[in-house]
């Protein structure tokens, strides 16, 4: 097995991913008319309000990611992330008939960020 990936160990990227969730999470939360914007979505209440509903969830990721203390929950908590970022993935593209670029824009930041929790989980310590 490997013991890095784009030149970093398994720690610092879990680290990295965290912090990517604690990102999205935040601007969800605080932000989410930027964020809907930047998905091409137009501002409403019940956008807003979804948006913030998915940043408390990705808040919560960030927190079990930066508290877990051994590999089997560092493993457990990627392997929760990547298939999250699959269901998601699989949601969006079922609405891409309705919802076109947003659905693959959503579609495209899960797919990357699913493949990049399995590949960080594949590393060695």
């Amino acid at each position: 097995m490997a013991k890095t990936a784009l030149g970093m160990p398994k720690r610092t990227l879990v680290q990295t991913m965290g912090a990517s969730a604690a990102a999205f999470g935040v601007a969800s939360v605080l932000a989410p008319q930027a964020l809907g914007k930047a998905y091409g979505l137009p501002s409403s209440p019940h956008t807003t309000q979804l948006f913030r509903h998915s940043g408390t969830r990705l808040l919560a990721l960030a927190a079990w990611t930066f508290t877990a203390r051994t590999r089997e929950e560092t493993d457990r908590v990627l392997a929760v992330a990547a298939a999250m970022n699959a269901a998601d993935v699989l949601i969006a593209l079922a609405a891409a008939r309705t919802t076109g670029a947003t659905a693959v824009r959503a579609a495209a930041t899960s797919a990357t960020f699913a493949a990049l929790g399995l590949a960080i989980r594949s590393l060695e310590d």
